[in-house]
């Protein structure tokens, strides 16, 4: 399963040097692939954010992942489970499907 990982700076009484080495060590371990479950990642132009498309099979090894990245106690993140496209637009028919079905009952 993939999931999308939001993260943003967050409050922190960290010096500014420690602050700037632990993100150092993380960007540093993402582009030497030492995680090999995160696929992808992102940094947001002009902001202290980005995003990183984690591949876990569940939640509590996606929550080992993200709290193994150094910067993961001062940055702020929020989760998405991702599904395709194609998963999408099933949903989407099954949805038309259900409204279709409704549409002669409502006009009684």
């Amino acid at each position: 399963m993939q999931f999308l990982v939001l993260t943003k700076a967050g409050t922190t009484n960290l010096p500014p040097q420690v602050m700037l080495q632990l993100v150092r060590q993380t960007f540093e371990m993402v582009l030497e692939k030492r995680e090999p479950r995160i696929k992808q990642a992102f940094s947001f132009a002009g902001e202290r954010a980005g995003a990183f498309i984690i591949e876990a099979g569940s939640a509590e090894e996606l929550s080992d992942i993200v709290s193994n990245l150094p910067f993961s106690g001062v940055v702020d993140v929020s989760i998405h489970a991702l599904t395709t496209t194609e998963q999408a637009l099933k949903t989407i028919k099954n949805a038309e499907q259900r409204v279709a079905q409704m549409a002669p009952a409502m006009g009684r």
